[in-house]
């Protein structure tokens, strides 16, 4: 399969929305991973290199004075799998998930811009405060048992990691580099420049308390020009009609819950949106990415403005009170839809990390490629089968509805447009703050 080339994408044949000056896009030149050689169910893993994730969230850095533009992006936990559920020594099925490299070392990645080209490089490895490095892998079992199992590819159930840490969101901090969220936690941890960490808030420690015992429910994160980080909290109290808004004051280490209401009759009946990633416009006001299945069963990914100012924190509110919360209350996160990314041709399935650049006119939208891997089932008896239908039992022999089965689970690279780092910089008429 050809590498992937760091040239500007083809220009779509669309008529620009109203209000959009200019659109570039381009194919970024991302590092190759190496897979480790292995079974997946039945089957040999192919070899060859799958493209590195680096779209999990985006932050602006800085412009030379060439032009050349500094971003950098972040991976998540590592390249996973859909896979079969475990069936342990007492007989309970545990679903599965194969982690397809679990060695990986999440890490930050600066993105370079130019004239025609876009490239990641210099990544920089996580590591926790003695320098030992993080892991994608989940949580080593501390006797409770895990909710998952985690598997190699050679169906072999890992322990899980010393150190786990899933980045699922990144923000610049002039005076201390980065902050990131981690899901597993969850948490929000400081990076120095060199990738180690300095500082970890959880919940009750810098976190709302209501997270604790909550791991993978935080999202994407955004700096506030008072310094307040803001992230998602899709679980919302249990709430359908709502995701949270969390601000933290990671000086004071105080924090806000706010309710974001969710579209009456955009999405899926029964789903909700999830947040890609947002960006401070200033004054609270910020702008969010915000994807799902839409109503109709088409994929959505939509710019939403957003305001906090007038919102209720909402973090001591009695559940009761919660439970009767309108979607047009009175102290609800003001948002408004402003674009459909559809409409500026784009055509990656997730759109996870976005930025503002200098200019205030100029958006940064990346795409989030899931490492270009995929996986199917070869089950003549069963054609329609996915890899969670199956269970992995004691023996090491796979079952589908009780009966033994010689189904074949095939890890391949996806196609080349699926497996390409998309980045769009999107140029209004007007400063975005004035939306």
């Amino acid at each position: 399969m050809p590498d992937i080339k760091s040239v500007p994408q083809e220009e779509a044949d669309i008529r620009l929305p109203e209000g959009i000056e200019k659109i570039e896009r381009f194919a970024v030149e991302v590092p190759q991973l190496t897979l480790p050689s292995g079974t997946a169910g039945k089957a040999q893993l192919p070899e060859g290199l799958f493209p590195m994730s680096v779209g999990c969230a985006l932050a602006f850095s800085s412009e030379r004075t060439d032009g050349t533009l500094l971003f950098y992006g972040l991976t998540d936990r590592g390249p996973t799998l859909p896979a079969p559920s475990v069936r342990d020594d007492a007989g309970n099925v545990r679903p599965g998930r194969y982690f397809l490299s679990p060695m990986f070392q999440p890490r930050i990645v600066r993105i370079e811009v130019t004239p025609g080209k876009a490239r990641s490089l210099l990544p920089v490895a996580l590591a926790n405060a003695e320098a030992k490095p993080f892991s994608g892998l989940p949580a080593r079992d501390d006797g409770a048992g895990k909710p998952f199992a985690i598997l190699s590819l050679a169906n072999e159930e890992l322990s899980g990691g010393l150190r786990p840490i899933d980045p699922e969101g990144l923000a610049i901090d002039p005076d201390v580099a980065f902050w990131v969220v981690d899901r597993y936690g969850p948490a929000l941890r400081q990076f120095s420049r060199q990738g180690v960490e300095r500082e970890v808030l959880f919940p009750g420690a810098g976190l709302p308390g209501f997270l604790s015992g909550r791991p993978g429910s935080l999202r994407s994160l955004a700096r506030l020009a008072d310094g307040r980080l803001v992230t998602f909290d899709r679980n919302a109290f249990g709430l359908t009609r709502f995701l949270t808004v969390i601000a933290v004051d990671p000086k004071t280490q105080t924090s806000a819950a706010y309710l974001w209401p969710v579209e009456i009759g955009v999405w899926k009946r029964g789903t909700r949106p999830f947040i890609g990633d947002a960006a401070a416009l200033g004054d609270g006001r910020f702008l969010v990415i915000e994807q799902g299945t839409a109503r109709d069963g088409s994929r959505l990914i939509q710019l939403v403005l957003a305001d906090l100012s007038g919102a209720t924190d909402v973090s001591g509110m009695p559940q009761g009170e919660l439970q009767r919360a309108k979607r047009t209350r009175p102290g609800v996160v003001k948002r408004r839809t402003v674009l459909n990314l559809a409409d500026i041709g784009w055509t990656a399935k997730l759109a996870k990390g976005l930025a503002l650049l200098p200019d205030e006119k100029t958006l940064a939208i990346l795409s989030d490629n899931r490492y270009g891997a995929e996986i199917r089932v070869e089950n003549p008896d069963a054609p329609l089968s996915e890899p969670e239908d199956y269970v992995l039992e004691k023996d090491g022999e796979l079952t589908l509805a009780g009966t033994r089965s010689n189904a074949k689970f095939i890890v391949s690279r996806r196609s080349p447009q699926e497996s390409r780092t998309d980045l769009f910089l999107v140029t209004f008429g007007q400063p975005v703050s004035e939306f």
